[in-house]
């Protein structure tokens, strides 16, 4: 199963997935943002699955962890970005904690996504409108300090075999999304999807987006080389998908 999507339940493509059979995840689930609120320009389009409770959903997305867990590679990589509700602002935390306690997968870094715009509006006396957000970068926890990563080495210490690599920093500037018009408003963009390619992932590696929404990173998989898989709920959003 290479570069296909399917519209359908992540957890029903993955269950026709081999242990071990994926290179890595790049992916940015839903937030659980749709309580009620006036400007219908913020919603990520999964109103009907996204006003959960806390409870449901941390169980949601620690039941897609576990398959994480046994269908990417030991030495893969997991890119999760995910931000937060004002209204439940520790809810990525929350879950963060929990899929440290509950699988095997673990944090093994933090990149800081700065995005070309800042939402929300300055509508809010207390709360600040973010430019940034966070992309956890999860690993098998056996693998904490022998994942794959593609960074190239800069030199090697001849007389203790030291190796010194290119500079790569945990801050990442890329635009907010690739300027389509689409009902999903909670899109990143291919640049992004490159950028963590070029780090992440040599060429032919084997990328899942498990909410690939209009198909960001199956984009961003075809400008670096690699192969992609997608799933996608949103009859709405797998109809607006262009890959050419």
């Amino acid at each position: 199963m290479i570069n296909k999507l399917y519209n359908e339940n992540n957890l029903d493509t993955m269950k026709r997935l081999d242990d071990n059979s994926i290179d890595g995840i790049i992916t940015s689930p839903p937030y659980n943002v749709a309580t009620k609120r006036k400007d219908y320009y913020y919603n990520n389009g999964y109103s009907d699955i996204d006003n959960l409770s806390e409870e449901d959903y941390l169980e949601m997305r620690i039941a897609e962890f576990k398959e994480f867990e046994r269908i990417v590679k030991n030495e893969g990589v997991i890119l999760y970005n995910i931000s937060y509700h004002n209204e439940n602002p520790i809810l990525p935390t929350l879950l963060i904690s929990k899929l440290h306690q509950e699988t095997n997968l673990t944090i093994a870094d933090i990149i800081c996504w700065k995005k070309s715009n800042s939402i929300p509006f300055q509508t809010s006396p207390t709360k600040l409108s973010r430019i940034s957000e966070i992309i956890y970068v999860i690993v098998n926890k056996d693998y904490l300090h022998k994942f794959k990563t593609n960074k190239e080495i800069s030199k090697i210490n001849a007389k203790t075999g030291q190796k010194f690599y290119k500079n790569y920093t945990n801050y990442i500037e890329a635009r907010n999304n690739d300027g389509i018009k689409s009902k999903n408003k909670a899109t990143y963009s291919t640049d992004l999807v490159k950028k963590l390619i070029h780090i992440y992932f040599p060429e032919k590696s084997l990328i899942y987006d498990p909410f690939i929404g209009i198909g960001t990173t199956a984009k961003g998989c075809i400008a670096k080389n690699c192969y992609y898989l997608g799933s996608e709920l949103s009859e709405d959003f797998f109809n607006e998908i262009d890959l050419s």
